[in-house]
């Protein structure tokens, strides 16, 4: 199975939070990647420490980070008109469904997409 791990993955499985999915076992059971939207998320704190830094960027070494392209951008416009997800949410969408991929995401706002292609597996 093709899985786009979105953002909130990343961060929780970090932040050790309850419930937290561990990147790293899905990428030993399936073919896992993320959008350059999360590595753009998960990097763009002012206060990020280096330790915080450094764990993302070992994980960023493990999961491939798709970058952007047109058939991408052309979903992401599609989706954004089609449903009221915000931008990066639609970004990450339109990087799944390229590439026939679920996103693995807590986010609630997936969950209650009406956007047909978009496939969701939730994590909690």
């Amino acid at each position: 199975m093709k899985l786009v791990l979105d953002t909130n993955v990343i961060i929780d499985f970090l932040k050790q939070t309850p419930d937290a999915v561990d990147p790293l076992a899905l990428i030993e059971e399936h073919e896992c990647f993320v959008s350059v939207i999360t590595k753009l998320e998960l990097l763009k704190y002012p206060g990020i420490t280096t330790a915080e830094e450094e764990k993302i960027l070992n994980i960023l070494q493990i999961v491939p980070v798709m970058p952007m392209n047109t058939a991408i951008e052309n979903e992401t416009i599609a989706i954004s008109r089609a449903t009221k997800l915000k931008l990066p949410d639609a970004i990450i969408g339109a990087t799944a469904i390229v590439y026939d991929a679920e996103v693995v995401s807590s986010d609630p706002h997936f969950f209650k997409c009406p956007y047909p292609a978009l496939r969701i597996l939730k994590t909690s």
